[in-house]
């Protein structure tokens, strides 16, 4: 049988101390998958694969097609098989929806990338591109923007095992994209009846870590969890 492989470039916790610098292209890394998220260099929004496109949610609002020479510090993505089985699902709230796509896991030790299409109530998040020096994550992310929209689109996410802790996010880690390209970003509330979803389950991990001077003389070993669960749900609304 031939492995589903989840590619990965950086590590959550060099993200999270203000690694930003970036050493894959867009092009590099949808060689390796065609679905995913992540950010690009310098904290430059937030990053949306789908189909073989990157697309980027910035705090402006605005969303737009990536080049493939631009370049990529942190980002999850895999080869999706469509032909698996479509569900359906209704959720009040995103909490809601990650314990109910959880209860659907056949184990939680491996991976899976899930994509849902429908219509959904969602608040999303980006921040601005940062300058040298770098400031950490958590401090960054309290200038962060956010928008609300109910439209139809996509959610993107991505569920890592327990056992990743600072490698990556524990759990579902999902972005948005609207329907017609325009709107994107973190979700941070998410509403929808109805929805549609593919899940596919990964059983390889592949990590490239980066040559980056953060990543090379920084110590990684540090507890980051309690700062990381204030970035990935904080809304100031």
């Amino acid at each position: 049988m031939k492995n589903k492989q989840l590619t990965q470039i950086g590590t959550l916790n060099s993200l999270m101390m203000g690694d930003y610098d970036a050493v894959i292209t867009v092009k590099e890394l949808l060689d390796k998958g065609d679905i995913g998220i992540g950010t690009y260099e310098g904290l430059d929004g937030e990053a949306i694969f789908l189909d073989g496109v990157a697309y980027n949610s910035r705090a402006d609002g605005t969303t737009s097609i990536m080049n493939p020479t631009d370049k990529v510090p942190f980002g999850t993505v895999a080869k999706f098989d469509e032909s698996v089985k479509e569900n359906q699902i209704s959720f009040n709230d995103i909490d809601d929806l990650k314990l109910e796509l959880e209860k659907k896991l056949p184990s939680k030790n491996f991976f899976y990338m899930i994509k849902i299409e429908g219509s959904f109530n969602v608040r999303i998040r980006s921040c601005y591109k940062q300058e040298k020096p770098y400031e950490p994550l958590y401090k960054v992310a309290k200038d962060q923007r956010e928008y609300d929209f109910n439209e139809d689109g996509y959610v993107i996410g991505v569920y890592c095992p327990n056992y990743v802790q600072g490698m990556n996010l524990p759990g579902w880690h999902i972005h948005f994209l609207s329907k017609d390209y325009k709107h994107g970003g973190h979700i941070l509330k998410l509403k929808s009846n109805n929805a549609s979803y593919k899940i596919n389950e990964l059983d390889s991990w592949n990590v490239i870590l980066p040559h980056t001077n953060g990543f090379e003389n920084w110590d990684l070993t540090q507890d980051l969890k309690e700062k990381t669960k204030e970035v990935e749900g904080s809304s100031k609304k």
